[in-house]
């Protein structure tokens, strides 16, 4: 079928395509396209298609076209996150409380305490949860199985729900939604859990509706760059992303520190926890989210407009991720990643991405304002000076170690050495930071440093 179509070309039944009308949709987009017509035959599909391009409604239309309200489970959605799952609840439930469907026929599984005595038409669960689902519902009738994001069930740690997936791919159609997966990833999914249909609309690896940008944030903290950043860059709903929980804690006590709160969300909270402050989020009062990267993945949240990162992942697949939930549905959003010159590991993580395709333009964030530089970025190569400014460094700290040396073992020897090392360190890294910042047009006195003696 060809892309871009409306849905009135669909084989769904009238009543369903009057809704979708009433929603406002109107036309396919390609994932929809090619993925919905197998589906709707009953075949198994391993789709691939950026975030933000309706792989949920792909695989909703067809089981709802085909439900029946009979007492047995005829589809199964597996997610890897408790958000996603709620989402994926929300968006079947617009739909089959409009139909006539009762308030049972889909129901979530967050734990075990879950499984009722209800007899719901649509599971939706962990895939922790999958393998008791046969000794709770009945599953003759089931016709669809399907793993959202998949890749993150596929190949991050689920072995148990894999082996009883294998089991169930001999009687059961199983199809698969990610919005990445290599060639040889491709393979495997095939072929451990029997799909025959590939439907791959990848043509970039983000939405073409984000724009990537870079802001060098010199010498700030992270809470008073996202302070600044805010400031001079208002959205209506923006993400910021922190890579580890506890640095996100810390992120978020210090914007409280300096006036500003934010709510939060990780994977180590209570899954009610999760559930409350998505929909505070949601609400029009709330506009920035503390994340990591457990909600990188499928949350939608279409007044998202600016996402950014603060650090960056040590997958780079997951700031593709990141950047995907803006630009939902072909809205235009925009990803900003947080660096300094002087860190070697974001600055490395960021030139892979340009070499996964990503061009960025640069920002250059002050107290002042947030001033934009011409065109797009490009990380100078390690050159003869940088690599002199090495060597000076650690000449510096040797000096530094050998005037804090002593034969004898005197009190808190380490803990001097240890100390005039970071102060070499301090010093060198403002040398560095003032000398980029008036590279890259910034005024040095806009960027102050806390006291040395404050931080001893």
């Amino acid at each position: 079928m060809d892309e871009n179509l409306p849905f009135g070309s669909l084989a769904l039944k009238p009543e369903l395509l009057a809704l979708l009308k009433e929603d406002g949709y109107e036309r396919l987009s390609p994932v929809q396209a090619k993925a919905i017509p197998l589906l709707l035959k009953e075949k198994s599909v391993l789709a691939l298609a950026p975030t933000g391009t309706g792989k949920t409604l792909a695989y909703a239309l067809p089981i709802l076209n085909n439900l029946k309200n009979d007492g047995h489970v005829q589809a199964v959605i597996m997610s890897p996150t408790v958000a996603l799952l709620s989402q994926i609840k929300e968006v079947f439930e617009s739909y089959t409380s409009r139909l006539g469907f009762p308030l049972d026929a889909v129901k979530a599984i967050y734990s075990q305490k879950d499984f009722t005595k209800s007899k719901p038409d649509i599971v939706l669960l962990t895939p922790a949860l999958y393998p008791s689902l046969t000794s709770h519902y009945p599953v003759d009738e089931l016709t669809y199985i399907i793993l959202d994001e998949g890749d993150m069930i596929a190949f991050d740690g689920f072995k148990e729900s894999l082996m009883a997936l294998k089991k169930a791919k001999e009687r059961h159609q199983i199809s698969f939604f990610s919005a990445s997966l290599g060639v040889q990833e491709i393979k495997r999914v095939k072929s451990m859990l029997g799909i025959l249909e590939l439907v791959d609309v990848r043509q970039t690896i983000t939405n073409q509706s984000v724009s990537h940008h870079l802001v060098a944030i010199h010498g700030q903290k992270k809470a008073e760059a996202l302070l600044n950043f805010l400031k001079f860059h208002p959205s209506n709903k923006t993400i910021a992303f922190v890579s580890s929980k506890d640095e996100l804690v810390k992120v978020k006590n210090d914007l409280l520190k300096l006036g500003k709160k934010a709510l939060m969300v990780h994977g180590g909270l209570e899954k009610r926890d999760i559930k409350n402050t998505l929909a505070a989020f949601k609400k029009d009062d709330a506009t920035l989210l503390l994340a990591s990267d457990y909600v990188s993945r499928g949350l939608d949240i279409p007044e998202v407009e600016t996402i950014l990162s603060l650090d960056l992942p040590d997958d780079s697949q997951y700031y593709f991720h990141r950047a995907g939930r803006a630009g939902r549905f072909g809205n235009p959003g925009d990803s900003f990643i947080f660096y300094s010159d002087e860190d070697e590991d974001t600055v490395s993580k960021i030139r892979d991405l340009q070499r996964r395709g990503v061009s960025f333009d640069l920002y250059i964030l002050s107290a002042n304002g947030l001033k934009q530089s011409s065109g797009s970025y490009q990380f100078r190569n390690l050159g003869k000076k940088d690599r002199a400014n090495n060597e000076k460094l650690q000449k510096e700290i040797r000096h530094a170690v050998n005037l804090n040396r002593s034969h004898k073992v005197k009190p808190n020897y380490k803990k001097k050495v240890s100390k005039a090392v970071d102060r070499v360190k301090e010093k060198h890294r403002k040398r560095v930071v003032l000398t980029n910042i008036a590279k890259s047009g910034g005024n040095a006195r806009d960027f102050h440093f806390d006291d040395e003696k404050k931080r001893r």
